[in-house]
């Protein structure tokens, strides 16, 4: 029995990471389109859970529109042109800062947001743009997960002057209790009198000032040359469903090969609670990791076709070689959080949106102006130099945000989650609950679930599942609920539209009449 319900609508729902977001968002689809409510709903995101995704970060999304055409937005950011491993190793770092200035790559998502109102929206930009401000302004409650991490950060977000003073003015605020960001409403207002302002304007200006007073090296330049991009997504069919995901940058062709390699099992004979399922996921894990490790980055850098990494001729031939060589790969830090939502209009449009500052609070840098803290999506790239992921100017980094939009015969269905590295093998997960093992959305997404910390023999699983006889692995039990990825799901299916969201956050669906 689930724990959460679904909110049912014959006119349009969202279901987003925060009440306020997905009550915003419901409000804009009953005068505007599905775009206009993504946009209105992003943003009231990024003021109220901005150590998941603020306007000092990147976003991507998949939109379906009526006829059946799937659209990718790509507003991930690229390295500061004097970020280069020459100037990092001539510091005396062997590999990426986690966080600290030299974390931080170009913002995507301001742009990534104004180019699909360009595209699509109907509803003036600065009002879209107003309902995110005036949250900033008046103020909001802070929730149980805005809460854990004030308190959890607040020695490594104290250091950076412009978060303290951000943050905790007020000392370290709990839930339940009222915040506001005047700057961050500052910054809105200006961006919804012009986004570009913040690429090229004062906003931009103060962002790079900051930066720079904290020895990283984010220019005027770096910002001004920025832009979006609209783009098409990959797609494979499993099981007879169209599954969408999205291209490089973004390790959204991990999930398609982690489903191309399961596909081949019957379901039947790995029942959803069976040991042997998790071995085969796992399995499969081995080869689309070391896939997106070697191969996965900036499509301009990328020396194998995307078309090639899908072909199932070089799966097999991946298979091969690790057969005979063996499985390996470099561990690293896999944690980072984010937060998706999904959009079914009455207009017939499905949106899947993400965003993020890859880690909690990202660079733990705020611009104290504007309080807008700033990501650390450049701690991604590698100081290899053979690596095909290295650091380079204005390169964009192998990047953990994706998100799906799935047709399953009569219905289709906006799926995401946060998870950082972890995404693929939980987007598979949660495939492979609805297609092979008949769950509905909401069962789906509140089955236990487990992730395989890259390149280690650790895996942590909620409990719930059963891990007895996996073999050589060092499994941690976690309490149920836990954070593995907090999931968001809208279907539409026939005149209905349905939104689902997870007992891991603290989001709800809200829809219209």
């Amino acid at each position: 029995m689930p724990y959460k319900s679904p909110f049912y609508s014959t006119s349009g729902v969202v279901a987003s990471e925060h009440p306020l977001a997905s009550l915003i968002g419901a409000r804009v689809l009953e005068e505007g389109n599905s775009v206009d409510a993504a946009i209105a709903t992003s943003l009231v995101l990024a003021v109220t859970l901005p150590h998941l995704g603020g306007l000092g970060g990147d976003y991507f999304a998949l939109l379906r529109s009526p006829d059946g055409k799937v659209y990718f937005i790509d507003g991930s950011g690229y390295a500061p042109k004097r970020l280069t491993r020459e100037f990092l190793l001539e510091k005396g770092y062997s590999s990426m800062p986690s966080h600290g200035p030299l974390s931080i790559s170009v913002p995507g998502m301001v742009d990534a947001l104004y180019l699909m109102w360009r595209k699509w929206g109907s509803i003036e930009w600065r009002k879209l743009v107003g309902y995110a401000a005036k949250i900033a302004d008046k103020g909001f409650v802070v929730t149980r997960g805005l809460a854990s991490f004030l308190e959890k950060l607040y020695e490594e977000l104290s250091r950076d002057p412009g978060s303290r003073e951000t943050y905790y003015r007020r000392g370290v605020l709990g839930e339940g209790e009222l915040i506001s960001f005047k700057g961050l409403a500052k910054a809105l207002y200006l961006i919804g009198e012009d986004p570009r302002s913040f690429y090229e304007g004062e906003i931009a200006r103060r962002i790079t000032e900051y930066v720079e007073s904290l020895g990283g090296v984010l220019s005027l330049e770096d910002m001004k040359n920025y832009k979006a991009s609209l783009g098409d997504p990959l797609s494979i069919t499993y099981r007879d469903r169209i599954i969408y995901e999205m291209p490089p940058p973004t390790q959204g062709i991990t999930t398609l090969h982690l489903l191309k390699l399961v596909e081949e099992q019957d379901p039947q004979s790995t029942g959803i609670k069976s040991v042997e399922r998790i071995r085969l996921l796992l399995e499969a894990a081995h080869i689309a990791y070391y896939i997106r490790d070697n191969y996965v980055t900036d499509p301009k850098h990328m020396e194998t076709p995307v078309n090639r990494l899908l072909e199932r001729e070089f799966l097999q031939e991946v298979w091969r070689k690790l057969q005979e060589e063996g499985i390996s790969g470099k561990s690293y830090e896999a944690s980072g959080d984010t937060t998706f939502y999904a959009i079914a209009g009455r207009d017939e449009w499905v949106i899947a949106g993400i965003q993020s500052l890859f880690y909690p609070f990202g660079s733990y840098v705020t611009e104290p102006i504007f309080n807008i803290t700033l990501n650390s999506r450049a701690s991604s790239f590698s100081l290899r130099e053979d690596h095909v992921n290295r650091l380079e100017p204005w390169k964009k980094t192998m990047h953990t945000l994706s998100a799906i939009i799935m047709e399953d015969r009569e219905r289709v269905l906006a799926i995401g989650l946060s998870g950082g590295h972890y995404r693929p093998l939980l987007h598979a997960q949660l495939v492979t609950n609805i297609v092979d093992y008949g769950l509905s959305p909401q069962e789906a997404i509140e089955y236990p679930r487990f992730i395989w910390h890259p390149w280690t023999r650790r895996i942590e699983y909620e409990r719930g599942l059963d891990l007895r006889g996996l073999g050589n692995y060092e499994t941690v039990e976690k309490p149920y609920p836990s954070r593995l990825g907090v999931t968001a799901i809208a279907e539409v299916k026939s005149k209905v539209k349905a939104g689902f969201t997870d007992i891991r956050g603290d989001g709800i669906p809200i829809g219209l009449p």
